[in-house]
């Protein structure tokens, strides 16, 4: 018996493995793929190169115009990396000469701390005088840290001081205009006294202790006369002079010894609450602040009762010292609340209505702020004045 003869169909035969006609077309279409993804990819690496160009060019011409900005500009910059100088404009030279890049930064120590914080006076740059009479300016020191980097500002603000220091000059010399009657009402009465009771010295037969009586009660007209005169040209010119850093506890100290016993004198209280890091320092007037917060103080004293109790706080928050002080009295008038700091503005029937003044010219001389508001008990005075250092 014969076998039956198999068939292969054709497109097994095609199919089979090995066949060089599927191998070659395979390979056609891959290298197809292949060059066509190439194009795309070079077109897209040619379009990315010039985006690359394009920006370059872009920063480039920016770093220009801040180098020139950088360049135009007063105040002195300076980068830092870890506190080390990379780089800087050229009016920084101005405050410190001897800079360059690579340096570790600080502050000079013939530097002068300011009032403010930040603040230091300097003498000028290559000034040949001696140092007793070498001009000096004041200039402002910003320091922005970001991690490892930090970017400091250095401006001379000499001019914009002198001229807030002469913006207040002429407000007290137009307040001191606007209360010329006012002078003339204070000035008056114990003037007026003083002349009667010389007159009465002129007698012959004035007895000779009403000769004394009349020299005593002279003599208080004068001192009252000479005392609203001191007080005025403090009004007027009140500015510090000689600074020096004292601690912020001792400015407290000083105003409650000062007045500590008149308040026991009239059997009112005076609970002082320090809250104050012995490091923080004031660059004032050793004088002139105590003095102020006694004059407020005096101010509370003189709306108390007996028994009653004033209350000065203190406390440093933020780089200042911050004051308050609180009285059991009636509170200050409607009337009078928004004045109440103007020359002679005063409810009180031996008062000058200067100390007040005097208080706030001090307080903003030394770059403080005072203000007052009503309290449920009273009146309560809030001051301001900047840190030095900590």
């Amino acid at each position: 018996m014969t076998k039956p003869e198999t068939t292969i169909p054709a497109s097994t035969q095609s199919a089979s493995p090995g066949s060089p006609s599927l191998d070659a077309k395979g390979l056609e279409e891959a290298f197809a793929i292949f060059y066509a993804e190439s194009q795309k990819l070079e077109a897209q690496q040619i379009a990315l190169q010039d985006k690359i160009d394009q920006l370059s060019d872009e920063l480039q011409k920016s770093n220009q115009r801040l180098g020139i900005l950088m360049n135009a500009i007063p105040a002195g910059v300076i980068l830092l990396e870890n506190n080390i100088v990379l780089l800087h404009n050229p009016a920084v030279l101005h405050f410190l000469p001897g800079l360059s890049a690579g340096q570790s930064f600080e502050i000079p120590s013939d530097w002068q701390p300011s009032i403010a914080p930040g603040e230091y006076v300097i003498g000028l740059i290559g000034n040949t005088e001696t140092s007793s009479s070498k001009p000096q300016k004041t200039v402002q020191v910003i320091r922005i840290d970001e991690g490892s980097r930090s970017f400091i500002q250095i401006q001379d603000i000499t001019a914009n001081i002198s001229l807030h220091q002469e913006t207040q000059r002429e407000n007290r010399l137009t307040a001191m205009g606007k209360m010329a009657a006012g002078i003339a009402h204070q000035f008056r009465t114990p003037l007026a006294t003083a002349l009667l009771y010389s007159s009465h010295l002129c007698d012959d037969n004035l007895a000779p202790d009403m000769s004394k009586e009349f020299a005593n009660r002279l003599r208080k007209q004068l001192l009252d006369l000479e005392k609203l005169s001191q007080d005025m040209l403090r009004f007027i010119s009140n500015r510090p002079t000689k600074t020096m850093l004292v601690s912020a506890q001792q400015i407290i100290d000083e105003a409650q010894a000062s007045i500590q016993a008149l308040f026991e004198s009239n059997d009112v209280g005076l609970n002082v609450q320090s809250d104050i890091p012995a490091s923080s320092m004031l660059l004032v007037e050793p004088k002139s602040i105590p003095n102020a917060l006694v004059a407020i103080l005096e101010n509370a004293l003189s709306v108390s009762k007996p028994k009653d109790k004033v209350i000065l706080q203190a406390q440093v928050d933020a780089k200042k010292l911050m004051i308050t002080i609180e009285d059991q009295g009636p509170g200050i008038a409607s009337t009078i609340i928004d004045s109440l700091f103007e020359p002679f503005s005063t409810t009180s029937a031996n008062g000058t209505g200067l100390g007040l003044s005097i208080a706030k010219n001090t307080i903003e001389a030394h770059r403080g702020t005072i203000n007052v508001e009503n309290s449920p008990h009273g009146a309560i005075f809030k001051i301001t004045l900047p840190i030095t250092s900590e």
